[in-house]
């Protein structure tokens, strides 16, 4: 490594290992690359959805939103996602604050457990993804009022759905 990119890997983890008031994460989750950010998102809470995240910077599609960390649990919670069928994870600081919507603007891949912009993302907008690309069935599942012409209705996860009369249908594997 050259002594100019080791500068630069010095001072980028300087900067990470800085500003404590910039991170969401408390001090016993080791900093990481690209963890999301005050000066990048905030918390809010919605009286109709709750808490979420809402960007403060403009992202472009395939943009990097951030890399989430947290605990691996074999049971869900309000704020986990499915990494495979009985594995979960979850952050209740960032990534369990992101919305449901059944046209979002950002996508996670549960493998390197980074959200990604889908589209353009302007200051001011909640981040959302579709909840029913990572759970088999919601923790909670809920009526959706994300107002997307492709709206489900009803968010269950993957593994269901609501037949004709109203009840809720599992889908066995």
């Amino acid at each position: 490594m050259s002594s100019r990119s080791s500068l630069r890997k010095e001072l980028s983890v300087r900067q990470l290992s800085g500003n404590n008031q910039a991170r969401f994460y408390p001090d016993n989750i080791p900093r990481h690359e690209n963890e999301p950010t005050r000066e990048k998102f905030e918390i809010c809470a919605d009286t109709d959805y709750g808490e979420g995240v809402i960007a403060k910077v403009a992202f472009r599609p395939g943009e990097i939103l951030f890399h989430f960390q947290g605990r691996l649990l074999n049971y869900q919670s309000l704020f986990t996602l499915q990494k495979r069928p009985g594995l979960y994870i979850e952050d209740p600081y960032c990534m369990g604050k992101i919305l449901h919507s059944c046209d979002p603007n950002a996508y996670v891949d549960m493998d390197t457990q980074i959200f990604k912009a889908r589209r353009p993302i302007k200051p001011g907008e909640y981040i959302t993804m579709d909840y029913e690309t990572t759970e088999d069935q919601l923790f909670r599942s809920f009526d959706c009022k994300c107002g997307a012409d492709n709206c489900r209705g009803y968010i269950c996860g993957r593994l269901c759905h609501v037949g004709e009369s109203g009840n809720l249908i599992s889908i066995a594997k």
